[in-house]
């Protein structure tokens, strides 16, 4: 038990993150809520929206109406064309509300991220540290439904499935796209920590467990994500990548490792079905290695032609792709902005990405070569631009709630990184955000995202779907804004 003085130093260092670091805290809290509190896609999308809703807030309450520049310099320029155009088609779109819904999302998650980037600057390597720790525990205390259910499955002859190590998302793959934005993170959390430090154990437990879960769900577009991040930092950064990539790949194959202990050699042993995880992927991959997604990117390709300046609108090829009946998105980024905003909008996207990519490896040759703390942060933080960007062209991971909100804290982690490298300001452009401009954008922010309360109060609820609703989504629901994704 904690003596009163320990207790009092713990309660002391919480509520002193809470005021130094509240951004980060909100998003940490809103992971970990999703992972061990929330479940179904439409509640953890329900969590999501108050979140942001929420980040909005203090973001005018403490900064008192007066925000940091987010538009400035060529990347700032490009996104910030990219948010109107997205406001453009939103208005022109079969439901505004829906289309202006993601554009305000989007950009809520964007703010939310530099606020967690700048309390990082403030606090340094230790906000950093705190970030990723606090993210290992969330998981750590997530995998105990792995092992309830794991011990289950003997006592009472039940098999095991993907789902086991999913509990809480709609379907398992949504739940490999939150992993393709932490597990470079949890890589970095071993590397960083000390061989000497306690937890230094812990911290490694819950990353060979993250690939094991991996292993098990057959998480491809994470693995091609994760793979192709480790051979672009091995190119690039060559020998200062080593300290991580030998990190990544110690730890991924102790998760091998423990996919066959544990759900092959001890089924077995024990008389019991287990997983075949990797003959099931070898065998899907032969079958239709785009399992299903050539039919989405077919009819993504045809919006582009019919509607090439300002696509359909935002989020709304959940409307004209109903008739497929197997996604309501088309399962690849540059598809979906380019069917949904328009080419242009697109463009812009590419462009902001091409520029904060080039920053990020600026900042990477501006580290000491004996800095290796700075150089292993430097190729996780690589790796999962890399990670994120691969996997999105074949999955949902920029669609799906939790997921969003891990890629907004991967994204605040390199946005403080890279400040407190490069600490000197480019020459800044006008000021766009600032002041009771900048209050009112996230205002208007604000409604977009609250534009769909009558929706929240509905799917909280789980009211029975309209008639409306029924028609749009017979059979088995795929996901968009909510489970019944088509309208």
């Amino acid at each position: 038990m904690l003596t009163e003085m320990q207790a009092g130093q713990a309660r002391d260092w919480t509520m002193g993150n809470v005021r130094t670091m509240p951004f980060c805290v909100l998003l940490c809290a809103a992971l970990y809520a999703n992972f061990l509190v929330v479940a179904g896609h439409d509640r953890q999308r329900i969590l999501e929206i108050a979140v942001l809703l929420v980040g909005a807030v203090m973001v005018l309450v403490r900064r008192r109406l007066k925000l940091r520049p987010l538009f400035e310099g060529p990347a700032g320029i490009c996104l910030a064309t990219f948010f109107a155009l997205g406001i453009t088609s939103g208005t022109m779109a079969f439901s505004p509300r829906f289309a202006l819904f993601e554009v305000a999302a989007l950009f809520l998650l964007y703010l939310l991220a530099t606020q967690v980037g700048d309390e990082v600057v403030r606090r340094g390597p230790a906000a950093l540290r705190l970030i990723l720790q606090t993210t290992a525990a969330t998981v750590v205390l997530y995998s105990v439904y792995f092992l309830v259910a794991y011990v289950s499955a003997f006592c009472f002859g039940n098999p095991l499935t993907p789902d086991d190590f999913a509990w809480g998302f709609s379907n398992f793959r949504f739940f490999n796209h939150v992993q393709t934005s932490i597990l470079p993170l949890f890589v970095l959390l071993c590397c960083l920590t000390a061989r000497t430090d306690r937890l230094r154990p812990l911290w490694l437990g819950v990353t060979i467990y993250w690939w094991t879960a991996l292993i098990a769900t057959t998480g491809r577009g994470t693995l091609v994500g994760i793979a192709m991040g480790c051979t672009i930092i091995a190119i690039v950064l060559r020998r200062t990548a080593i300290p991580y990539l030998r990190m990544a790949a110690l730890t991924a194959a102790l998760g091998l490792v423990t996919y066959f202990i544990l759900l092959v050699a001890v089924p077995a042993v024990l008389g019991a079905q287990g997983m075949r995880a990797i003959s099931f992927v070898v065998e899907r991959t032969a079958n239709d290695p785009a399992s299903g997604r050539m039919f989405l990117w077919r009819r993504a390709a045809d919006l582009i032609t019919q509607h090439p300046l300002l696509g359909v609108g935002p989020m709304h090829f959940a409307h004209y792709a109903g008739d497929l009946h197997i996604g309501a998105h088309p399962h690849d980024w540059l598809m979906q902005f380019g069917s949904e905003w328009g080419l242009p909008a697109l463009a812009c996207l590419l462009a902001t990405i091409v520029l904060a990519l080039r920053a990020l490896l600026h900042a990477g040759r501006k580290i000491a070569e004996g800095d290796i703390a700075n150089q292993t942060i430097f190729a996780a933080l690589l790796m999962g631009a890399v990670a994120i960007l691969v996997d999105g062209l074949v999955s949902g991971l920029f669609v799906m709630p939790q997921s969003q909100l891990a890629i907004a804290l991967y994204l605040g982690c390199a946005i403080g990184w890279y400040k407190t490298v490069l600490p000197a300001p480019c020459p800044a452009a006008p000021n766009i955000v600032g002041g009771a401009g900048g209050a009112l954008l996230v205002v208007v922010a604000m409604a977009g995202v609250a534009g769909v309360w009558q929706d929240v109060v509905a799917r909280y609820e789980q009211q029975p779907l309209t008639a409306a609703q029924e028609a749009a989504n017979q059979g088995q629901h795929w996901p968009r804004l909510w489970i019944t994704g088509y309208f």
